[in-house]
């Protein structure tokens, strides 16, 4: 008995020794996998593969082996699921000077319109359609230039085709997704361009919602100290809520508007008003006749007068809902 004990004694020195590299190398995977799982999104399962395919140490070599797999599995994925119905999504615009953009980008389910990876393919986006505006000449007339691009080959900031980032994120969410419509806008050079949705859904960089109002907006010799900035979000936010169809002209009535008020910084929307009201007219689609929804003792067009301010043009889009 007592002659065993010595060799019992190695035996086990034996194995607390050779235990100790092994849960080493287990804790070192573990932090490894957590790391690469973090940096890159992929799924516990391909993360793991990678981890045993390259080790630890070699994590690079590993997120390049995920974003080939990823790429693989977008591509069929996408190719799978393209025939489902998308009849959800956001609307996504972007701004820059006299310039905008604006996506619209459907899915299958609400749920997957309100995620992260949705909104961040929606900002990659609509990002690259506001670059792609650039080779567009800017107007010489006073007027707002739109039209329709073909956004599939390209190429975003994170250097890869827009067709390829949709692909990607089909094989991360599992649902169809597909551009219903990219449009850009330009105006003339020192004319800007404002856009806002509703309900604000959106990033840092990308207004997003699931309407969309673009508004080209210059400022007369008459004009107000009034923000154009605040200006033009005022009528994006009316374009949306009263849905006007076109410009129209203008439809003076008399009635006194509180223009010195404003000439020293006073906000008027909040003075007492003593002149002839405007009736309301719910059916009106001309914007310059609608009654201003933020003070609706003035029409449109007078309030842009008290400002002096001239829309050049707008453009309104509704989830879902085509253009005539």
């Amino acid at each position: 008995m007592y002659r065993l004990l010595p060799r019992l004694q190695l035996v086990s020195i034996r194995c607390l020794s050779s235990a100790t590299p092994n849960a080493a190398t287990s804790s070192a995977k573990k932090d490894a996998l957590m790391k690469l799982r973090k940096k890159t999104g992929y799924s516990y399962v391909n993360v793991r593969k990678a981890v045993e395919q390259f080790g630890p140490e070699r994590l690079d070599e590993a997120e390049k082996w995920l974003k080939e797999l990823a790429r693989k599995e977008g591509w069929a994925k996408a190719a799978k699921l393209g025939s489902r119905v998308t009849s959800q999504g956001l609307v996504g615009a972007q701004s820059s000077g006299n310039r905008a953009a604006v996506v619209e980008l459907n899915c299958e389910t609400d749920f997957v319109a309100s995620c992260d990876t949705f909104k961040e393919l929606l900002d990659e986006v609509t990002t690259a359609a506001l670059e792609a505006s650039k080779n567009l000449s800017a107007p010489s007339d006073k007027v707002l230039y739109s039209q329709n691009i073909d956004l599939e080959s390209v190429q975003t900031s994170k250097n890869r085709p827009v067709k390829e980032a949709i692909a990607m994120t089909v094989g991360k969410l599992g649902e169809n997704i597909n551009i219903a419509r990219a449009q850009v806008h330009v105006a003339p050079s020192k004319i800007p361009v404002f856009v806002q949705c509703h309900p604000k859904n959106g990033t840092s960089t990308t207004e997003m919602g699931r309407y969309a109002s673009i508004l080209g907006i210059s400022r007369t010799q008459n004009a107000t100290s009034f923000p154009t900035e605040k200006l033009a979000a005022q009528l994006c936010q009316h374009i949306i809520g009263m849905k006007p169809t076109t410009l129209g002209s203008p439809q003076v009535t008399k009635k006194e508007v509180g223009k010195a008020a404003a000439e020293e910084g006073k906000d008027e929307l909040n003075e007492f008003y003593s002149g002839e009201v405007t009736q309301m007219d719910e059916d009106e689609t001309q914007l310059l006749r609608q009654s201003f929804m933020l003070n609706p003792v003035q029409n449109v067009h007078e309030y842009l007068e008290s400002h002096g301010a001239e829309i050049i043009s707008f453009d309104r889009i509704e989830l879902g809902v085509k253009d005539d």
